[in-house]
């Protein structure tokens, strides 16, 4: 219908151009239709409006009483908002549109519209520009491990010991099917001893068209920003908005604006563009524009083309907490409660238990919220919202009800948080009011007859506040935190940092905290560092707690992640305690290597660690670091040949001809390409760069089809009189369904040669014929010729 639609508009247009060529030659009558109807005459117009060429012919009727009307979906086209509803083909008679005068001009076959923005409609542009991109998995397994061991050094007795190792392992296997992933641990205290550990057993697969994952078997609950997660060993459903990154779910900020003449317009959020974009003259909004800042201002700079500007300015405020209109987000959870995790390998509970969270978007101001948590002795049903208050920051608040074994309880829960220029706050509080219980509470295991460490405080205070003074180049941060648990024991934390940068990147800090509660404790950092080189820095401090004093000197060389690049740290304290420690890393491709040495009174402590893992995938086995989300496996067909990955140097070709890269974005485009220098002179390359959208948790083989002897020649072609055959001529050589394109100079570039040859040239309807013989040359690209094609 689209086409059709389309098909009918570019015919009535065509005909409207027609008829206004035939109607400006000299002598000729005017161009109108006469329907059946004749007190009415069908119009094709050029249209102006407030005195601006839209470049677009469209339909008209005037009526018997000499009025102009047009049809509904022909004034949409123009931007002019018509009044009332109806069909796309009804007609609108121009005087019923509030504010719109017009003249028409019978002998130029034109229309001047006069109209005000409020008869305008908006236009709608996208400041997003996302796209759905469909994510791919091959089929494999990876295995990451971690290898550890420590030991000691008795300095006085001359004596070292064994403190043990162990490996964690952390194994999957992936298809289109679903991850299917096992954790573990295998440890040792001594040669003798052995412990093995389960951690995790669990299936995953996600659907990006309805943007759910689907997990079953050891699972951790979702919730919201009042609730408390748990382990579970059951199955999951939730949405997950991470396989769509091109759907933004928070609301943005609304740009809206009107261009007088045409003009290019750009936004500009904290002093960088945002968005830029031609716009006709009339009213224009801008939704989903995206920022980088919670609140702030947008700049809307209008110039047209004679490069006078028109400057806006308009404050927003967005949440990632917030989402968009009629978008909603949920998590379901059934199952039985996991206990002892990370130290028993089958700790479950008995009794199943279910947990439900859900957020929906009631508009782009207010998020709405519900959680219910259920066992066979609990009920606790919760709601709450989040409210976006624009300049003034977001307010959120909670309230839930609990039921356990016949006694009830209340929790409230309140929060507010801002950001006013370089000054920003954030203060939660929370509290209980009889037995509230959740899950987390009512499934743990007491420490003795009657004590709980996981039940829910009675009473919660949080507060942060933090500035920045920006000429100054410093920066200071306050926090506070209350709590009364649920055994009466109360903390009153109060702790704040602040930081000062000088010239030649120079930098005194100083940070403290004190527990003005129970536990009565206090401490202070106070430093100062400075690089030494362009890779090293080094600092100075002294720390101050309830137990004494110590001055610290330290100097470290960051390691940047990079394959082959290092890093180290060393460090020596003075005062109550003393000590001296060092550490170095290494990131290779295959590995990293990290290990720690501290000597602290008279002992001497050191450990050592090996992250790896092993990938079984593309047909073959591929050493790495560990690969935590998605990887790819480059086929070039020929080895050291250089694969970039974003532009960037990522390593080369191995003897297979293969590369292993380990840091791919899963659900987005990831540019992989290979410099071709590197590839034999007689290699055909189909391509030599490309894109690859991965699963999370998975890989794909990205085969680039080089075929590194491909028996390839370029071939001199001349016709029966020795002129160059043609530029774009087709040639293809007997036995190939591919054929090749003529360049210049009667130049083709041919492959799947064979020791005897005969190519077929198509000359201006007529063919001739040529033949050669070819021999491969690893040594230097082959040409072969002038051949006469006859």
């Amino acid at each position: 219908m689209g086409l059709l639609k389309r098909q009918q508009r570019w015919w009535r247009r065509t005909r409207a151009g027609l008829a206004l060529l035939i109607a400006l030659l000299p002598g000729l009558p005017l161009a109108r239709a006469e329907p059946a109807d004749s007190g009415q005459v069908q119009l094709q117009l050029d249209v102006r409006v407030n005195g601006y060429p839209l470049n677009l012919i469209a339909g008209f009727v005037q009526m018997s009483d000499g009025k102009i009307a047009s049809a509904r979906s022909e004034l949409t086209e123009l931007g002019v908002a018509a009044p009332g509803e109806g069909t796309a083909d009804e007609l609108i008679v121009l005087d019923t549109v509030a504010g719109l005068s017009y003249v028409y001009d019978e002998s130029g076959q034109s229309i001047e519209l006069e109209l005000p923005n409020s008869s305008r409609l908006v236009k709608d542009l996208d400041g997003a520009g996302g796209e759905f991109l469909t994510a791919e998995s091959g089929t494999g397994a990876v295995l990451n491990y971690t290898a550890y061991a420590s030991a000691g050094y008795d300095i006085p007795y001359a004596r070292a010991a064994s403190d043990g190792g162990s490996l964690s392992l952390d194994a999957r296997a992936f298809s289109r099917y679903g991850t299917l992933r096992q954790t573990g641990i295998l440890g040792t205290t001594t040669f003798s001893d052995f412990t093995a550990l389960r951690l995790d057993t669990t299936w995953a697969y996600s659907d990006q068209n309805s943007m759910r994952s689907y997990r079953l078997g050891d699972i951790v609950s979702g919730g919201l920003n009042w609730t408390r997660p748990i382990r579970l060993g059951g199955a999951q459903v939730q949405r997950n908005f991470d396989l769509r990154p091109d759907l933004l779910t928070m609301p943005l900020p609304l740009i809206e604006g009107s261009a007088e003449v045409p003009s290019t317009l750009k936004v500009f959020i904290g002093g960088v563009q945002s968005y830029s974009s031609d716009v006709q003259p009339g009213p224009f909004r801008i939704d989903s524009m995206p920022v980088y800042t919670s609140s702030g201002t947008a700049r809307v700079v209008l110039t047209d083309a004679t490069g006078r500007e028109i400057e806006t300015e308009q404050e927003f405020y967005s949440s990632p907490d917030l989402l968009k209109q009629h978008l909603y987000d949920f998590s379901l959870e059934a199952g039985v409660v996991r206990r002892d995790f990370g130290t028993e390998s089958f700790g479950y509970d008995d009794s199943p238990v279910g947990l439900a969270s859900l957020r929906y978007g009631i508009n782009d101001i207010v998020t709405g919220e519900a959680h219910v948590e259920a066992s066979s002795s609990l009920i606790d049903v919760g709601v709450g919202a989040l409210v976006s208050g624009g300049p003034l920051g977001m307010f959120s608040a909670a309230v839930a009800g609990s039921l356990h074994e016949g006694d009830a309880g209340i929790f409230i829960h309140a929060g507010w948080e801002g950001r006013f220029g370089n000054f920003g706050a954030s203060l939660t509080t929370s509290r209980t009011f009889g037995d509230f219980q959740d899950l987390a509470a009512v499934t743990e295991r007491p420490l003795d007859d009657r004590r709980f460490l996981g039940g829910v405080p009675e009473a919660l205070d949080q507060l942060s506040l933090n500035y920045s003074f920006r000429q100054l180049q410093s920066g200071v941060g306050l926090s506070f935190i209350h709590q009364l648990d649920g055994e009466g024991t109360r903390s009153l934390i109060l702790s704040g940092s602040y930081t000062q940068n000088f010239r030649k990147n120079l930098t005194a800090f100083v940070s403290g905290f004190a527990d003005f509660g129970d536990e009565s404790e206090y401490g202070v950092f106070v430093g100062f560092s400075m690089p030494f080189g362009e890779t090293i820095s080094t600092s100075v401090g002294a720390n101050v707690t309830e137990d004494g004093w110590t001055a610290v000197a330290e100097a470290s060389r960051p390691n940047n992640g990079a394959p082959g690049s290092y890093g180290w740290r060393v460090a020596h304290g003075e005062g109550d305690q003393r000590y001296t420690a060092a550490n170095a890393t290494y990131h290779g491709t295959k590995a990293s290597v990290a290990g720690h040495i501290i000597q602290q009174d008279d002992t001497v402590q050191g450990d050592v660690g090996v992250d790896g893992a092993a990938v079984f995938a593309g047909g073959g086995v591929f050493l790495s670091r560990p690969i935590y989300d998605s990887f790819a496996i480059v086929d070039v067909g020929a080895p050291d040949v250089t694969v970039q990955y974003e532009n960037r140097f990522a390593g080369k070709t191995g003897s297979s001809g293969k590369l292993l890269l380990s840091d791919l974005r899963s659900y987005q485009k990831n540019k992989i390409a290979i410099d071709v220098t590197g590839l034999p002179l007689n290699a055909a390359i189909p391509e030599s760069e490309a894109f690859v959208i991965p699963r999370d948790m998975s890989g794909v083989v990205l085969d680039f089809g080089v075929k590194a002897d491909a028996a390839v020649a370029v071939v001199i072609l001349t016709d029966a009189k020795g002129n160059y055959i043609p530029e774009g001529t087709e040639v293809t050589l007997e036995g190939s369904a591919e054929a090749g394109i003529m360049g210049y100079d009667g130049q083709v570039y041919l492959t799947g040669l064979g020791p005897a040859n005969t190519v077929v040239v198509k000359v201006n309807g007529n063919q001739c014929q040529a033949s050669f013989n070819y021999k491969p040359d690893i040594e230097n690209q082959t040409t072969i010729g002038p051949l006469q094609c006859l």
